[in-house]
């Protein structure tokens, strides 16, 4: 059987949506996706919210980590990227019982290790968009996944990802080149683009 990479929705449909809406999740849904990624905050009110960006001022239109939960249930897994130190207990709180593929990625190596220290069985994977020594980096962590920027895919990544049978998760994937090279490389296990849509096209085109 050929290898068949999972489409991950960046902050959900996000080149046609505002990032991080319940439209974007929404659309991602429907377009079939495998899953979304979305960030995660601390809220002004403490409430754990979607944003890239600091949460500064009012919070009130932003989706709350509970909210995307209930949608995606039964229906899509989750990435939830975790972009501050502090998140980690309420996180794992907010998607109990875990739904199924559920994976959490970070820059921060400190809070994968806290996850895994929480819950060994939630997968987590170690975001990187520079250096060397990914791998190692990652095993530090009890990080499970090594997800690196589509920059850093050099050849020498891609053999010592076959090397050690861990496939990468590579963000962000958004031109169809790129896209159709990447979809059926079994050493790509996850591909986040912004195009979700698109993607899972390409992905069913190729399997014809």
């Amino acid at each position: 059987m050929a290898h068949r990479s999972l489409i991950c929705a960046h902050r959900g449909a996000s080149a046609s949506l505002p990032d991080n809406s319940l439209a974007s999740f929404e659309a991602a849904i429907t377009a079939r996706a495998d899953m979304i990624e979305t960030d995660v905050r601390r809220g002004t009110t403490g409430d754990l919210v979607l944003s890239h960006d600091p949460v500064t001022g009012d919070d009130s239109r932003l989706v709350r980590l509970a909210d995307l939960v209930s949608l995606a249930a039964g229906r899509i897994m989750l990435d939830l990227e975790l972009k501050e130190v502090g998140l980690e207990i309420d996180t794992l709180a907010a998607a109990t019982p875990h739904p199924r593929g559920l994976l959490v990625t970070s820059f921060l190596p400190e809070v994968l290790a806290t996850v895994h220290g929480l819950d060994p069985t939630v997968r987590t994977g170690l975001l990187v968009d520079e250096g060397s020594d990914v791998f190692e980096r990652a095993a530090d962590c009890r990080a499970r996944l090594v997800a690196p920027s589509i920059r850093m895919l050099t050849p020498a990544l891609l053999q010592e990802a076959d090397r050690l049978r861990s496939p990468l998760a590579v963000w962000t994937v958004n031109d169809d080149a790129a896209l159709t090279r990447l979809i059926g490389d079994r050493r790509v296990g996850l591909l986040i683009t912004d195009v979700p849509a698109r993607a899972v096209e390409l992905q069913r085109t190729g399997q014809r």
